[in-house]
């Protein structure tokens, strides 16, 4: 439970960092949802998402982006703001059905998958979040992050502490400075103990010319 806490902590840090730079939009009271998308024009409607996430109001910012999609806005950008609204009001099911259904038609966007990836995991399924990242390594081998989510995932499991190694080395190898770096490090020292398994104490010296060696 705390790794999936974790997990979407790590998810949400920047979620509405760029909404400090969203013009702020009023919008006259209408009778209905409807009149009110109607009454301004598709580049507002992102501004007034932004305006109603910053307020608390994620429904209705997803609503604005959904119609904005819906009249040819930039789909990736509203995907991506789409997926943001939906995990900072918990609607996670509904963020993976945004981001899974432009995917199959963008399946390149590997910053969108790897978020996909961090929702799955979040969500403890594991075996999608790894299939998510394998992916993305697979495809992007240059990108850090996704060896270092991979290996993470591969650590948990026992029987897969082996392939850890490999990703916790190419993500020091790529990003050698980088936030995880220190923790990278210490997890591949217990990594390699782990693998070696328990030593045994070389023997101590004999006390005494005619007594044996202590085994």
């Amino acid at each position: 439970m705390r790794r999936r806490s974790h997990a979407l902590g790590v998810l949400l840090i920047g979620c509405f960092g760029i909404l400090t730079g969203c013009q702020h939009v009023a919008l006259h009271a209408g009778p209905t949802l409807q009149v009110e998308l109607s009454a301004v024009t598709v580049d507002d409607l992102l501004f007034l998402a932004a305006t109603h996430a910053r307020a608390g109001d994620l429904l209705r910012a997803e609503q604005y982006l959904s119609a904005a999609r819906q009249r040819g806005h930039d789909e990736a950008s509203v995907v991506y703001w789409l997926v943001r609204v939906c995990v900072a009001a918990s609607r996670y099911q509904s963020a993976l059905s945004h981001a899974t259904n432009y995917l199959r038609d963008h399946p390149a966007d590997w910053a969108l998958r790897l978020v996909v990836a961090t929702i799955y995991e979040a969500l403890g399924d594991v075996v999608r979040a790894q299939s998510e990242l394998e992916r993305i390594v697979g495809a992007e081998p240059l990108m850090p992050l996704p060896h270092y989510r991979l290996a993470m995932l591969y650590r948990d499991r026992h029987a897969d502490q082996e392939r850890a190694r490999p990703h916790l080395r190419e993500y020091l190898r790529l990003n050698p400075t980088g936030p995880h770096a220190a923790e990278v490090r210490s997890l591949l020292v217990q990594v390699v103990d782990a693998s070696v398994g328990p030593r045994r104490l070389p023997p101590l010296p004999s006390l005494g010319g005619g007594e044996e060696e202590m085994p």
